[in-house]
């Protein structure tokens, strides 16, 4: 677990330090703002955490559990953010999607990160809010942003490896594709199901803090949210087309299976149809009984075999001009 407080003047990040006793008094002073990024949370960091900035109890509970689904929960003097940050292996060994979930308690002169340490870089994120980016982070609202929007951008990498592997699928789909590559497909779109599940809901929290009016956070970036807005549904939209990629490959790889078994039950028919023609000639001439005119023939046996012969030959053509053989 570690616990660092990172002060802004002149809205450039400083050096990260330990969070100490008289957080509070420190954010009495003018135009304070501080970032504290917490990773792997103890009961007792919360705690102080809670005691010292005054956080509601319920929204403590909240980022304890870290099984929150994305949201936007706001209280009178901060506002509770929920979102994941997404990692899909490249490794072979370990290709599974990855979701940690992030919480950020979001007040007028400070914000705190509760993460799982793989979820987030805490340098990536110290360079985006030190404002060398692009522009200096004048408020809390514009770094709850820059933390949202890191988090955006890592869900642009998954979509691109998850079509990046789709289009593999889709080629060995018409090339014979192996069962360790079929399992990974399925593994593959119940990634997708969970990936969708966390930006689904994030759309509906930018969307609220798009069209608040008043409360904790302010109006400084509200031209970004906007476009971070966009960014999530180009990211969903993603999705929602990788799916129906991923399945329509699925479905070509059934239906290839399905018709390749097909062309095998017409062979099997075909060939069974023709030996079942001699067979009932030959066990119609094998009933023993009496009185059968035929079993006196002296031609009787040459003809039955000729029988049997020219109806399976005839059968054989038939099938071939079909294309069951």
């Amino acid at each position: 677990m570690t616990m660092t407080l990172t002060p802004f003047l002149g809205g450039r990040a400083q050096a990260p330090e330990p969070v100490g006793p008289g957080l509070r008094e420190r954010l009495a002073e003018p135009q304070a703002l501080v970032w504290i990024d917490v990773t792997e949370p103890r009961d007792e960091e919360l705690a102080v955490l809670e005691a010292e900035l005054h956080l509601p109890p319920l929204a403590v509970e909240d980022a304890r559990e870290a099984r929150q689904r994305p949201k936007i929960d706001e209280y009178e003097d901060c506002v509770l953010l929920v979102a994941y940050g997404a990692h899909l292996g490249d490794d072979a060994s370990d290709r599974r999607l990855t979701l940690h979930e992030v919480a950020m308690f979001v007040g007028r002169q400070y914000i705190v990160t509760v993460r799982q340490e793989p979820a987030l870089s805490g340098d990536d994120l110290r360079h985006r809010l030190s404002g060398t980016a692009g522009r200096p982070m004048p408020s809390s609202t514009a770094l709850a942003h820059a933390v949202l929007d890191r988090i955006v951008d890592g869900y642009y990498a998954v979509t691109e490896q998850v079509q990046t592997r789709i289009e593999d699928v889709d080629a060995k789909v018409w090339d014979g594709i192996a069962q360790s590559d079929l399992t990974e497909a399925f593994a593959l779109r119940r990634d997708l199901v969970r990936f969708r599940r966390v930006v689904a809901p994030l759309r509906e929290v930018l969307n609220v803090m798009v069209r608040r009016e008043g409360g904790v956070l302010d109006d400084s970036v509200d031209e970004h949210l906007r476009d971070l807005y966009d960014h999530v549904v180009t990211v969903h939209e993603e999705i929602e087309m990788s799916r129906e990629l991923l399945a329509g490959a699925l479905e070509g790889h059934l239906s290839l299976v399905s018709n390749r078994m097909n062309e095998v039950v017409l062979k099997v028919s075909a060939w069974a149809a023709i030996i079942a023609v001699p067979t009932v000639i030959a066990s119609v001439y094998g009933m023993n009984f009496v009185h059968m005119p035929e079993l006196h023939w002296a031609l009787g046996y040459p003809a039955a075999v000729a029988l049997m012969l020219a109806a399976a030959l005839a059968l054989y053509i038939t099938f071939k001009r079909r294309g069951w053989l």
